[in-house]
């Protein structure tokens, strides 16, 4: 087992969404800014949030945020989180395959490589149609995930060990790349201080821009541009992250009208689902 990572693991694990400072949390929500340019007070659906550290920071800029997310634990954090600072945003466990809105949001947002976890490429697929179908006609999806023609070019099996600050536990990582899945395979097992073993198992599907294009396209959605990070950089083969923006068509012809208004739709925005 080596304890020195090869250096691309070691790039991915230090840029851990958990452990950012409030300053680079920042800078990430600057460059969704200017990518988006929502108005202010836009309803925002943050997917895949996990504990909020970014649903948050858009809450905080005036915007109407939602986060989703399968983990009941994370929400709990963020909802704690967002209580703390007294921000008007909302929480909800949802599967992103099925989002419980119609033509609701201005802007989606999936951040930190929460696109590509579901089991298989059709369930991805389900989940932008579902985005489609919440976004309202002109809104806009930004997604920033791991890019895959980056990975092929720096990537190597990998046993990697790493100790939890303050829990007396060391985690193990075994990392392999699935090229008929192209999945990305992270078999982990945590050795608490009294020797049990918990082990757990993450898949993520990278994706190439073409590939996710595609995806972005059969979805019914309009490819607009694609950045290699949040500083606007010129997406390439030695981008590490890769940011993509797509559309709803503003003729949208199957947006069903909504005579509600007012209350109503700002109990739907909180995560209620309609009647």
């Amino acid at each position: 087992m080596k304890k020195e990572a090869h250096s691309w693991w070691r790039m991915h694990l230090e840029d851990d969404p958990t452990r950012r400072s409030h300053s680079q949390v920042k800078g990430i929500i600057d460059g969704l800014e200017r990518f988006l340019a929502p108005e202010p007070r836009s309803r925002l659906l943050d997917l895949g949030c996990g504990s909020g550290r970014l649903t948050l920071e858009l809450a905080r800029r005036g915007h109407r945020v939602l986060g989703i997310d399968p983990d009941e634990r994370a929400l709990t954090a963020a909802r704690i989180a967002a209580k703390g600072e007294k921000l008007n945003v909302h929480f909800m466990k949802a599967d992103i395959r099925a989002i419980p809105y119609r033509a609701d949001f201005d802007a989606v947002v999936s951040l930190d490589g929460a696109f590509g976890q579901l089991p298989a490429d059709r369930d991805d697929l389900r989940c932008l149609e579902a985005v489609k179908r919440s976004l309202k006609p002109g809104g806009k999806l930004l997604i920033e995930v791991l890019n895959k023609e980056w990975l092929m070019r720096h990537f190597e099996p990998n046993m990697w060990e790493r100790a939890e600050e303050g829990k007396g536990a060391v985690v193990l990582d075994r990392i392999a790349f699935d090229f008929e899945r192209g999945r990305l395979d992270n078999h982990r097992t945590i050795v608490l201080a009294d020797g049990r073993r918990t082990p757990s198992f993450v898949s993520v599907r990278v994706y190439t821009l073409t590939e996710l294009k595609a995806h972005i396209e059969r979805a019914g959605l309009l490819y607009r541009q694609c950045w290699g990070g949040f500083d606007g950089s010129a997406y390439g083969m030695d981008s590490r992250r890769l940011a993509l923006l797509a559309e709803r068509a503003r003729e949208d012809k199957s947006v069903r009208s909504d005579p509600d208004a007012g209350l109503i739709k700002a109990l739907r925005i909180k995560g209620r689902r309609r009647a």
